[in-house]
């Protein structure tokens, strides 16, 4: 189990920790100057509070009992960590895979892939049909063979 500093962490922590850097790089990438989050736990909430200094954005918790969540804003420092930037991108160069004609497949978030089935959005990298049977993982996507960086 991580320690994350002072707090032990189990593995849907870790799972939520994934989660969070997912959605702030998306919310940095974003217009949005604000991204108000789902009600939570106080030990979640000062996972969220933690990630949020490492990317230089502003929180605060909001709400009462139940209902209490952490709002982010982003402010002029704000920036996405080396370390997210370097960890987020998958490629697997050259290495060609195949799929039977039509099959949908996905990339997910921890470089796994395959037919496409139940999952969370958010675990999601990229989703794509391969009509011809053979693709690539390159740059965080699922490449076909008309494509231009095949």
């Amino acid at each position: 189990m991580a320690v994350f500093d002072d707090m032990e962490l189990s593995s849907s922590d870790q799972e939520l920790i994934v989660e969070i850097n997912e959605a702030l790089v998306r919310f940095i990438k974003s217009d949005e100057s604000h991204l108000q989050l789902e009600p939570m736990n106080s030990f979640r909430r000062r996972m969220v509070h933690k990630i949020g200094t490492e990317f230089k954005l502003s929180s605060e918790s909001t709400g009462e009992g139940i209902n209490r969540s952490v709002r982010l804003g982003k402010t002029e420092l704000t920036r996405i960590p080396e370390k997210i930037i370097q960890n987020n991108i998958i490629d697997r160069g050259i290495e060609i895979f195949y799929a039977k004609p039509g099959t949908v497949i996905v990339l997910r978030n921890d470089g796994s892939f395959g037919i496409a089935r139940k999952e969370r959005e958010t675990r999601i990298l990229d989703k794509r049909a391969v009509d011809d049977g053979e693709f690539r993982i390159r740059q965080n996507k699922i490449v076909c063979k008309q494509d231009s960086n095949w």
